[in-house]
């Protein structure tokens, strides 16, 4: 699992999506296969499982912003 450092809440994440839920993501400059999503009930984020092609696991939970989709929280 990767930890956040508090500094990186709110940086960019690129998310892409079939049929209306996120399959992959970008973060930093890691790209991350969706293994499972679940979108929050105020419909603003989503809490997100995601796997690297190497095997390396992260939740992400990210949040829709002015700029894009943000990272709220992660680990």
């Amino acid at each position: 699992m990767n930890l956040l450092h508090p500094a990186s809440a709110g940086e960019a994440v690129n998310l892409w999506f079939v049929n209306g839920a996120p399959v992959r993501l970008v973060y930093g400059e890691t790209r991350y296969r969706v293994i499972s999503a679940q979108q929050w009930t105020d419909a603003s984020g989503w809490t997100i499982a995601a796997q690297t092609a190497t095997g390396q696991a992260t939740r992400l939970s990210v949040r829709a912003g002015m700029r894009g989709w943000q990272l709220a929280s992660a680990g």
